[in-house]
């Protein structure tokens, strides 16, 4: 069997919850081929400043993922928190190196 990939869900919180389980259900519990990684609403200080927020999504969440599947729905665009998931998953750095990054549209979209 393969080696299964470190997945990172970037997706809206509040409106596309339902879909991020569902991907977890069929990719990770059904199917058992991905590693599902997501930041859940409370694990990041919303007070913190936003190089400290950023910092903390790029060195805690998307260290070692292999890949950061955004979930697009009807406001991901204006989600600033997507932003910066997307930025540094494509980012190549020296303590954090670049990963894959796929998008998929919701049917709400």
């Amino acid at each position: 069997m393969n080696e299964k990939h470190k997945t990172f869900i970037s997706y809206h919180h509040a409106n596309d919850e339902y879909y991020k389980t569902e991907f977890k259900r069929l990719f990770s519990d059904l199917h058992d081929v991905i590693i599902p990684w997501d930041v859940e609403i409370g694990d990041i200080d919303p007070n913190l400043k936003t190089d400290t927020i950023r910092r903390k999504i790029r060195d805690e969440y998307l260290r070692d993922s292999t890949v950061t599947v955004v979930l697009i729905g009807t406001q991901s665009w204006q989600r600033k928190h997507i932003d910066w998931e997307i930025a540094s998953s494509i980012r190549d750095t020296q303590s954090n190196s670049r990963s894959g990054l796929l998008g998929i549209f919701l049917p709400t979209y």
